[in-house]
């Protein structure tokens, strides 16, 4: 099922993975922890994903208000795509098709729009 979906929810889901795509770029810079910790976590031997932490001096300010920030424009983006009123016309397997669709869609580069000129 290929599917031309409007303009302005494509937009939204490219939108959306880069701002997913740069909250998540800033967060792997980021210490572990948002508070300070200056004792840091022991590794306890208990489970495969134990695992030790150093003392953090956790978040700056400007890092808590740019997380914050990036975690409300993913928000409001996702729930721009997910309640875009294109999904209404569609319903069952066709409405899991087309989501997925949109996701590789927002993947693929823009295209231009096809310029014609005048004779």
């Amino acid at each position: 099922m290929a599917t031309d979906f409007p303009s302005d929810l494509l937009a939204a889901r490219r939108d959306l993975d880069a701002a997913y795509a740069a909250l998540a770029a800033l967060s792997r810079t980021l210490p572990w922890s948002v508070e300070p910790d200056e004792t840091g976590i022991a590794a306890t031997g208990h489970g495969p994903h134990d695992i030790a932490r150093p003392p953090t001096p956790g978040y700056t300010e400007q890092d808590a208000v740019e997380i914050a920030r990036l975690k409300a424009d993913v928000m409001r983006l996702a729930t721009s795509v997910t309640t875009h009123e294109f999904w209404s016309s569609l319903s069952g397997p066709d409405l899991v098709e087309a989501r997925m669709g949109l996701i590789n869609a927002a993947k693929a580069p823009a295209r231009l729009p096809d310029i014609v000129e005048a004779a």
